[in-house]
């Protein structure tokens, strides 16, 4: 059943940092993403992008990369509290931890730790001719080195959005609106 734009506080939640539910809305928006589709989460957290993307991709398989045993743990967790059964879980870093999954049709980077430049290089071995990466970073100098390494290995259509989201806090009576971290999302074709 597919299911989108789940709340945050529908997560099984940790210490654990999870990508906001506007931000998943957006990134999975970028993804273009259809029923059938083989997708990798890099950088996995907590799962939301990789539950939302198993929800959607009901015939196609979704693998949550994370190297973190706390991470692993709370995807495992949520995979079950959300019923999603086309999603695999793999322990590991990336590009290595994904050696054995052969040809994608799109990738999402949430978390490199430090590797950007080779899933990048592996992303455009393993991604299928028109399909998508999408990227989000939380810095300038990822963005950057993100763009130049989708440019260095040909990716094209190019597209880099960069969000601020403020959310509302009930003061009393009135209401405040509190920032949330801004986000770069990177887009490009194989």
């Amino acid at each position: 059943m597919s299911r989108f734009s789940i709340e945050d506080d529908d997560f099984i939640r940790g210490k654990v940092p999870m990508t906001k539910s506007e931000i998943r809305a957006i990134t999975i928006g970028k993804l273009q993403l259809e029923k059938d589709l083989k997708v990798i989460d890099i950088g996995a957290g907590t799962g939301g992008i990789s539950i939302e993307i198993a929800s959607i991709v009901e015939n196609g398989k979704v693998y949550a990369i994370e190297k973190k045993k706390e991470a692993v743990d709370l995807i495992a967790k949520n995979k079950s509290h959300f019923n999603i059964d086309n999603l695999e879980i793999i322990e590991g870093v990336a590009p290595e931890a994904l050696k054995d999954i052969g040809d994608i049709d799109r990738v999402f980077i949430g978390g490199s730790s430090g590797n950007m430049e080779t899933i990048i290089n592996w992303s455009y071995e393993k991604l299928k001719d028109n399909n998508k990466i999408v990227i989000n970073t939380i810095t300038i100098e990822n963005a950057y080195k993100a763009i130049n390494f989708l440019k260095q290995y040909k990716f094209k259509d190019i597209d880099i959005v960069h969000v601020n989201i403020s959310k509302g806090k009930s003061i009393g009576d009135l209401t405040m609106m509190i920032g949330t971290n801004p986000i770069y999302i990177i887009s490009a074709k194989r």
